[in-house]
């Protein structure tokens, strides 16, 4: 049995603790990156001469791939928030943990931030980037904290996380989401050239890259949590699927008509839909067919494993059993007395009269 403070058990609590850290935190940043960026017009303000010297344009290549860094940046604060895990299940952990975001990182952060007080004292940035970039990152850390809280409040088991069948399914949800992400992209081509929509106009932007990391998460999620249901019962596809219909039907039209895209379009409709149905067909061939036969194949590998090691067991009891047979002498004398020795190690014998 493993100790409950060895370096193996602690790695594997931090890891399940960086997994949810990194899920929340990507998808809250991505969600109010989107609804804030869009309603407050972002690019516009990074046009000013002085924001645009001290932040990247909104176009610029590192802006685009940001929403793909923050599992990187999650990592960080995963370490940061670990060793208060147990503050965080308190009935007020949420709000504790969101006061830490506010005072320390934001307001009080100390380097010269935006909306931060150093921000204000040391930066020339107009204070109405000061205020318009607030309530994003209020929003995002209350969401944050809320979330978080209420997931570490809810049981969970951490023995899949020890065994390969945890490694294979995370391994199938990864290559399933590339295939989904692949698809999606190949519905926007067929959509520009049945259309004939100018290739040049379709800018692959800071919005469309955070939609695409989000439907990328989203199908990580419900590929994870539905692998075990739908391969012990079928009858899970009938909510599956429709999880997967909307992620590649309604996330990304839906998106490319709040913000009115060049996809804004019915038509477009038509290969998102192809591309939904063969999301759907090829989730069944990966995780019903092929990680069930994975899975399987691992679960006998360790029954096997099991098995050799009760055997193992079996036989180092019977060894010891057999250790713990004590010898009796029994040496007939002249007066008919009956030495009874246990062991050579005992100094009292015991001795009965005839």
């Amino acid at each position: 049995m493993e100790n409950d403070n060895s370096p193996k058990i602690f790695l594997r609590h931090f890891f399940i603790f960086y997994i949810k850290v990194a899920v929340i935190h990507t998808l809250t940043y991505i969600f109010f990156g989107i609804v804030f960026s869009n309603m407050f017009d972002y690019s516009n303000i990074y046009d000013n001469d002085i924001v645009s010297n001290f932040m990247r344009g909104f176009e610029s290549p590192l802006t685009v791939i940001g929403p793909f860094l923050q599992p990187i940046k999650a990592i960080f604060i995963a370490i940061g928030l670990f060793p208060i895990r147990k503050i965080i299940i308190t009935r007020f952990g949420w709000f504790i943990l969101w006061l830490i975001f506010v005072c320390i990182a934001i307001i009080g952060s100390p380097s010269s931030a935006p909306s931060s007080i150093e921000g204000l004292i040391y930066t020339q940035l107009p204070i109405n980037f000061h205020l318009i970039n607030l309530p994003e990152l209020l929003l995002q850390t209350f969401s944050f904290s809320l979330i978080l809280w209420i997931v570490e409040l809810l049981p969970h088991t951490e023995k899949e996380f020890s065994n390969r069948v945890f490694l294979t399914k995370i391994l199938f949800s990864i290559v399933f989401t590339m295939v989904g992400i692949f698809l999606t992209s190949v519905s926007g081509i067929i959509i520009m050239n049945f259309l004939e929509f100018d290739y040049n106009s379709a800018k692959l932007d800071r919005g469309t890259i955070s939609y695409l990391s989000a439907i990328s998460i989203l199908t990580i999620i419900i590929s994870y949590s539905f692998a075990d249901k739908v391969y012990k019962n079928k009858l899970w596809l009938l909510l599956t699927i429709p999880l997967i219909l909307l992620l590649y039907i309604g996330f990304p039209y839906g998106y490319n008509y709040l913000f009115n895209t060049i996809y804004n379009n019915k038509m477009s409709l038509i290969p998102y839909s192809l591309s939904a149905v063969l999301m759907s067909i090829i989730y069944y061939v990966v995780f019903v067919i092929v990680y069930g036969k994975l899975k399987n194949f691992n679960k006998k590998s360790s029954d096997t494993v099991k098995t050799d090691n009760n055997e193992d067991k079996e036989d180092k009891k019977i060894e010891d059993n057999r250790d713990d047979i004590k010898v009796i002498d029994i040496i007939p004398d002249k007066d008919n007395v009956i030495e009874i020795k246990p062991d050579d190690n005992n100094e009292n014998s015991d001795s009965i009269e005839k």
